[in-house]
């Protein structure tokens, strides 16, 4: 009797994992690439959806954090790679993977996307010390610093899912750009007077990216020869919210990238790629469905809850990055192959 209820346990837990996937493939299905927005180094593909996928609107980290809703703390004592996070707030709240919070023994970066229900319990969510010099406490629990990290920290704490890797990769970013940090945090990265005022140019230049169409639901960017991100919302309204942080982030790549050598169909071969991926599904914090996405060619994750994909991101892997239209044309023979 237990052995056929835990076959049943079983088959229902596949049969979640293989719905929550299919809601992936279908937004994959009913999205396309849009004309490029360029400026210096970067290169903007909007990823626009054929028709309207989602309706539901999203509280952020900050918008929580300025009604008062959202308390973090360090897990007992502290442990670097969790902390403890409650919504005292009557709505779900959506966490992005790559904000950073500051504070408490020492500063991190959200690991993984989060949806916190209305009037949550305290969960536990994973996350990277993105401060490795400091582990004293500066204040009872932790703030919102309204920032993600640079996208190359994202990419390489996705691909490699090391701490080691994270912390090597703000050292690295730091002294490109010459920016020397006591504690070695990464929100000296966006404090630098110099580096400001070249974000703040490409900022402007890319803020109204997400209003020049209300199909905008994601994008890919590239700088160089390289796609560094893909990132997709439900729907153009959580885009929105996220989109000075994200632009912020992206913009750190392009300070020591290359004027974008990628085209629009370079663009639509890596989305239709990205179908083709494995997903597994995860322990997720909070509600929905963690799926891990894993490909021959980079890493990602897709936060799904109910009907629709809160954020989905990708990070080609250096192998990729480093020739993505050959990975691409290979990937594309061998589907027509098939």
């Amino acid at each position: 009797m237990k052995r056929t209820c835990l076959i049943f346990m079983v088959l229902a837990l596949i049969g979640i994992s293989q719905a929550q996937e299919d809601v992936v493939t279908n937004y994959l299905g009913k999205i396309k690439v849009g004309s490029a927005f360029e400026y210096k180094n970067l290169k903007l593909f909007p990823i626009h959806a054929i028709k309207v996928l989602s309706t539901q609107s999203y509280i952020t980290l900050d918008e929580a954090t300025d009604k008062g809703w959202i308390k973090i703390k360090e897990v007992g004592s502290g442990q670097v790679n969790f902390v403890t996070i409650k919504n005292t707030g009557n709505k779900m709240v959506f966490l992005l993977t790559g904000e950073v919070i500051s504070g408490a023994k020492q500063d991190r970066m959200l690991s993984t996307d989060v949806l916190l229900p209305a009037n949550s319990s305290w969960t536990q969510v994973p996350v990277y010390c993105v401060e490795h010099g400091r582990w004293t406490q500066v204040t009872p629990e932790f703030k919102s610093e309204k920032m993600l990290v640079p996208n190359a920290v994202r990419q390489k704490a996705k691909v490699y899912e090391s701490q080691s890797e994270v912390w090597d990769e703000i050292a690295t970013s730091q002294d490109r750009l010459g920016i020397a940090s006591g504690t070695g945090t990464v929100t000296a990265n966006y404090e630098d007077k110099d580096v400001q005022t070249k974000v703040e140019e490409y900022e402007k230049k890319f803020e109204k990216f997400p209003e020049l169409s209300p199909t905008t639901i994601g994008v890919v960017v590239t700088t160089g020869d390289r796609v560094i991100c893909f990132d997709m919302f439900a729907n153009t309204g959580l885009l929105k919210k996220y989109w000075k942080k994200l632009i912020r982030s992206y913009t750190m790549d392009a300070l020591y990238g290359g004027k974008s050598s990628l085209d629009q169909d370079d663009i639509e071969r890596f989305v239709e790629a990205l179908s083709e991926a494995n997903f597994t599904s995860t322990n997720a914090s909070g509600i929905g469905t963690l799926l891990r996405i894993e490909s021959d060619f980079g890493k990602g994750s897709a936060l799904v809850y109910g009907s629709a994909v809160v954020h989905m991101d990708f990070f080609p892997s250096e192998g990729f990055i480093d020739d993505p239209e050959l990975h691409l044309d290979i990937r594309r023979d061998l589907r027509l192959e098939e």
